[in-house]
Formats: C-alpha cells, structure tokens, sequence
C-alpha cells in the first residue's frame, strides 16, 4: 500500500465497470481488454489500498464495506472526468477564452482599442490581457511563457522567437521651431557634441539602434537625458531644453500644429520593422491569426495616414 500515491483512475474505471456488470467477462468486452487484464487490474487495485473490494460468492460478486467506500468516491470522479474531457474536446463551458498580449504603450493607444474592437466582431467572449512594456520586457515575458503574443519592434536575437512584420516607423530627431538645425531642414551630426539629447529608454531596443547608427557613421553623444515619459520629453524639447530621440508618430500633432520640428537621421532614415513576436515552434490558433492579421492591416494603414510626407518638414 503506497499512501502518498495517487490511484490509477484505469484501474478505478475497471473496479467501477465490474461494480455494474457483476462479470469479468463483461467487464472485458465493455473495455475492449482481456479478463486477465480485468483480474490483474482488480488486483492491482486491492494491493494498491491495502484490503478487499469485491468478494466472490459463487458466481455472484459482492463488494466489501471498503469496496463501497470506494465505489461512493469513484463514481462521480470518473463522471466528472468524462464530462470534462467532453467539454475541453468540444470547446463548451470552458469560460472565455484567455488572450495575453505584450505591447508598448504608445502602440497599445494607437492601434490595440481598434484591434480589440475587431477581434470581438461576431465572436464569443474571450479574456483579455495587455501588458504594455518596452519591447525587451515583452520578449521576456514571451520567454517565460507570461504572454502569447508581443507587438515588438523586430528582436534583436531571433533566434528564439518567430517575427511576422506587420508595418514600419521611423525614428526622428525633434527640435523645436527655430532651431539651426529646424531652420536647415537637416541635423549637422558634427555639431551634436554640443547638444543634450534626450532619449526615452537607453535600456530599450531603439537606443540600440541609435547607436549602431552613431557608430557607423562616427558620431557619438557626449550629453543626454532619459526619460520615461514622452510627455515630459516633449515638454523639454519645446523649452529648449534638448533636442529628443524618438519615434515619427509619437510627435504627430506637435509637428502638425508647428510646436515642433521632426528631421531625419539623415539619407539613410532610421526605420525601425514592427510586427508580431512569439516563441519559435508555437502553434498559433486562429484568434492569434487574426490578431496578427488586424494588426498588419492597421498597422499599414496608420503608417500611411502619418507618413512623412504630411509632416512640415524640410528633408535635406
């Protein structure tokens, strides 16, 4: 007898078939097993709990007090197991489904209330989760297995994570209006040892980029600012407290109403590829399809509605 030892519900469904049919040999057939099987399963179970559960009186089995006890115990478990198996097959009754979604949160208030809105569109209820952090928080929830899917700028590594493009921004340098370099329409990189640039996240996966840029063209930041909020970088920017490193569209309607001034990092723009994250070898399910087709069909339709091309920018 093992006490710690769960008991084999196998052998709970032979004992509880053999309860209903009074007959080895019935037992068998209704099981598609052999009555040796039967016999030895019976056994099994009887050492397995320490005592007797059916008694033989001539061709009649009668079960023991402890066979009754355990007939009580095992009839509404091998039910309830049956009928849960029948639910999770068949997809009922097993509550809203569970989403789990890693986005920025500037991404989350551009695109995801209109991707919510679509996913819900003629489908039953499901359970949403959103947890906006920066792209590298994303992708290491996405490793421990926390969210489904992350809406990231494209991993550094891919060697762990699948990467679907969905659409592109760009990464800008904002001034304000009557700055040398908003009046020249282009950024002097030789003259940046003289200014105080102001970065969002200097942990985040767009700092990076901005310094494989400066590094290849031989520049380098000797002053700069981090700062959580875009708000605030704005803020300072506009006092000419420094000039920001950040993306296109976060700046939309300050460069549109000429608060301030969006330039390119130069003939080769910064773009940064934006699309959906998720571990590599995962079975993605419809609902998580049609998540990553929203927001390629958003995504491209927001980055025409902001293009460059709309913003009062000279590009020299």
């Amino acid at each position: 007898m093992n006490k710690t030892r769960p008991l084999d519900t196998r052998q709970l469904q032979v004992f509880e078939k053999l309860c209903c049919t009074n007959s080895f040999t019935q037992t068998a057939k209704l099981l598609f097993v052999t009555q040796s099987a039967v016999s030895h399963s019976l056994k099994s179970l009887e050492e397995e709990v320490g005592c007797k559960l059916l008694e033989k009186t001539g061709k009649k089995l009668s079960l023991t007090q402890a066979g009754d006890r355990l007939l009580k115990f095992a009839r509404p478990l091998l039910e309830e197991m049956t009928r849960v198996k029948e639910e999770i097959a068949t997809g009922e009754n097993c509550g809203p489904q569970k989403f789990r979604i890693g986005a920025s949160d500037q991404i989350c208030r551009f695109l995801l209330p209109d991707i919510i809105s679509i996913l819900s569109e003629g489908e039953s209820a499901f359970r949403l989760e959103v947890h906006g952090l920066e792209t590298m928080d994303c992708l290491n929830l996405l490793s421990a297995g926390d969210i489904d899917l992350a809406l990231t700028v494209e991993p550094i590594q891919r060697n762990e994570y699948s990467f679907v493009p969905c659409f592109s921004d760009e990464i800008v340098i904002v001034v304000y209006p009557d700055h040398p370099w908003a009046t020249a329409g282009k950024i002097a990189w030789q003259e940046s040892n003289k200014e105080k640039f102001i970065f969002p996240n200097t942990r985040g996966y767009t700092f990076r980029k901005v310094e494989k840029f400066l590094k290849e063209n031989h520049y380098s930041l000797t002053s700069f600012i981090e700062l959580n909020s875009v708000e605030t970088m704005k803020e300072m920017i506009s006092r000419r407290m420094g000039v920001g490193i950040m993306s296109d569209w976060s700046v939309l309607d300050e460069v549109e109403s000429g608060r301030l001034v969006a330039l390119p990092f130069g003939a080769k723009r910064l773009i940064r590829p934006w699309g959906v994250s998720f571990l590599k070898g995962r079975t993605i399910g419809q609902k998580e399809q049609k998540f990553i087709k929203c927001v390629e069909r958003l995504g491209c339709k927001w980055t025409v509605n902001r293009k460059p091309s709309k913003m009062p920018v000279l590009f020299g």
